[in-house]
């Protein structure tokens, strides 16, 4: 054979492997997930988010007909899980489930972030909301929105609420509340949610902005006074909104979604978005969502990228307004 035409034929066989082996690496996205695939929660194990996360997991692993596991890596006001994703390999096999601390509240929040809530992940799907109470202590003796506005009003400085802490999403409802309803409530931070509201229960603070206090109100220990969602939550249906008794546009939620590393494939992201649409509509994930008091969410992938950029922008003017600081 003509040397010539050798290197023809070798030229031609390579290109055809290179070809073949690309033409694999593309088709061998289309049998995902092919391994199981972790979950980071940026929050602790035992509490809503995690719950939350493992109930998810459970699901995408059925759904998916793969495992699914949650690895909690808190810390740093969320930024240590969402700065791990956010360097992880970009195949799919690496999640996070963001809060909107995570994603809105933190960049107003801190000068220097490790991670770009943007730039750095892909946005795949909203999972749930938990929107924050207001509720008092029955030792106020209002009933409504309507009292206790006029309550404080009256007494400018002189009652306060409890939060978990500086710049948690409690501290910045209490916020927001103060601004849109022109009152003025002194701020007792506290380390943990269960003390916010033991604060609330011993008589140290007079309000909190928090969830998951459905056995309390029953028991009569506070008074809900309304939900702070744009509409009434399917967990606690008979307790109105902030907004339906006059505070228009008022409302405060506590979100989950899921987000992979930016460079993730398009085929990957819409595969997980459709999983996890499919579990938000099941019973069973719809009562424990509810359990956890929550509402699912679902979505498409930009419809959660513009609840984070609206919800940046409103955190953002209410921190500044208000001088709200991390610890």
């Amino acid at each position: 054979m003509h040397p010539l035409r050798i290197k023809f034929h070798f030229f031609w066989s390579i290109l055809f492997i290179g070809l073949g082996f690309t033409t694999n690496a593309v088709w061998s996205q289309t049998d995902y997930p092919n391994k199981p695939i972790r979950l980071i929660c940026v929050h602790a194990a035992g509490g809503s988010a995690d719950a939350l996360s493992r109930v998810v997991a459970d699901r995408l692993s059925k759904i998916l007909n793969q495992t699914v596991f949650v690895e909690n890596k808190p810390g740093a006001g969320t930024m240590l899980g969402a700065s791990y994703v956010a360097t992880s390999v970009a195949d799919g096999y690496t999640l996070l489930m963001a809060s909107v601390t995570t994603l809105s509240i933190n960049p107003s929040l801190y000068a220097t972030m490790s991670y770009h809530p943007l730039k750095d992940f892909a946005t795949v799907a909203m999972v749930a909301q938990t929107p924050s109470v207001l509720a008092v202590s029955p030792k106020l003796n209002v009933k409504n929105l309507k009292e206790l506005l006029e309550l404080l009003k009256a007494n400018p400085g002189r009652y306060n609420f409890s939060s978990p802490g500086q710049g948690t999403s409690a501290h910045l409802a209490g916020a927001l509340f103060m601004s849109m309803a022109q009152v003025d409530v002194v701020h007792i931070p506290y380390k943990a949610s269960a003390s916010a509201v033991l604060g609330l229960l011993s008589g140290e603070v007079q309000m909190t902005f928090e969830n998951s206090l459905v056995p309390y109100s029953k028991s009569g220990k506070l008074y809900p006074i309304g939900i702070a969602s744009a509409k009434r939550s399917i967990s606690w249906p008979e307790l109105p909104t902030l907004a339906e008794q006059g505070l228009s546009g008022y409302e405060s939620t506590v979100w989950y979604g899921v987000v992979a590393p930016s460079a993730t494939p398009v085929e990957v992201v819409k595969k997980l978005n459709e999983a996890i649409n499919i579990a938000l509509t099941q019973k069973e994930v719809i009562e424990a969502i509810k359990h956890l008091s929550g509402d699912p969410v679902g979505g498409t992938p930009e419809s959660f990228t513009e609840r984070i950029k609206s919800d940046t922008l409103k955190w953002a003017k209410v921190i500044k307004t208000a001088g709200v600081q991390s610890e």
